[in-house]
Order: C-alpha cells, then sequence, then structure tokens
C-alpha cells in the first residue's frame, strides 16, 4: 500500500536507502535534512510530497517530489528508493508510476530526475529510459571529478517531449 509518509518513518527512510548500496552517507545525511525540513514546513508551505510503500507494516520504498520553483509546472523527483532485498521485482516502477500520476493529477507538466553518470548507476539510468524518460543532459565532473549528472526528463501531461532531444546525452561517458 502506497500511503503519505509520517515523521515516524523517518527512520526507516534513512535506513532503506543507506542499505541499497547507492547513496554515500552524505546523501543519507542530506536525506535527513530533506525530511526535517519536510515535516517542519516543505510540506504545507511548498507542496513537496513523500510517500511510503507499506507491507505487513515494513516499509519497501519510499519517493519524494516536489514542484520545481519558477517553472511552469515542473516537478523533480528528489528520491526513489527501494529496499534492496525486493529490488527488481517491480516496485520501484510502481512508485515511479505513482508519482507521474500524482504529478499529473496536481496539474504537473513535466517531470525531472537526475543522477549520477557513473558505472555504478547504469542501472538507474536504464530504469528511467525503460519507463519513458528522455536522457536530457549530463553535466560532467557535477558531484565530483569523475562523477557527472544525467539528467533525464518526461512530458506527464500527454503532450509530445521530443523536441529535438537525444535519447542519449551528448556528453554522455562510455560505461565500461
Amino acid at each position: 500500500m502506497i500511503r503519505p509518509a509520517t515523521e515516524a518513518d523517518t527512520p526507516a527512510l534513512l535506513a532503506l536507502s543507506s542499505d541499497t548500496g547507492f547513496f554515500k552517507p552524505l546523501e543519507i545525511e542530506a536525506l535527513a535534512g530533506v525530511l526535517n525540513d519536510y515535516f517542519a514546513s516543505n510540506r504545507d508551505d511548498y507542496g513537496h510530497r513523500c510517500f511510503v510503500w507499506e507491507d505487513a507494516g515494513t516499509v519497501l520504498g519510499f519517493v519524494y517530489h516536489a514542484p520545481e520553483e519558477m517553472t511552469d509546472r515542473t516537478w523533480y523527483l528528489w528520491w526513489i528508493a527501494v529496499a534492496a532485498d525486493r529490488q527488481g521485482r517491480g516496485l520501484g516502477g510502481k512508485l515511479l508510476a505513482f508519482v507521474e500520476n500524482d504529478v499529473r493529477e496536481l496539474d504537473g507538466r513535466l517531470l525531472v530526475v537526475e543522477t549520477s553518470d557513473t558505472a555504478h548507476y547504469e542501472p538507474t539510468r536504464r530504469f528511467y529510459l525503460k519507463r519513458g524518460f528522455t536522457a536530457a543532459a549530463n553535466l560532467t565532473d557535477f558531484y565530483a571529478d569523475g562523477d557527472g549528472m544525467a539528467v533525464f526528463t518526461k512530458r506527464v501531461d500527454g503532450a509530445t517531449e521530443d523536441r529535438g532531444q537525444r535519447t542519449e546525452p551528448q556528453n554522455h561517458r562510455s560505461q565500461g
């Protein structure tokens, strides 16, 4: 079942994210701050959204998305994570579809995702491409030397996204 996150979920969301092996300690610290801000004000004041997938009282995954300021109905998917022992079973796809529907229902137009361009994140990039996202940009050395940002977008309002964008970013480095 997908339900709104509660403040009591914070320890489980941090542990789940850490246990995936994808997020660095600094990113887990950032998530703690994001969740604190979410429950303090971002949920009510800025329209941020956080939902968990729970089964039999156990949190199996979560998503966090928010409208991007100074844009026309553009939303950012900040976090999506699935418990390590549940990955590869379709839960991430269901969570992503939930986000797309949620953003669409809130009159969103465009959903943006960013991730690392390192080899470790190749499955993540394939995940977004498989679900209809377009590889829109790659910012070399963004997170650190040798760790660029891959940006993906998807129209959720039914409009066509193809405006001359490529299916792979121009600067995409070889993952070998």
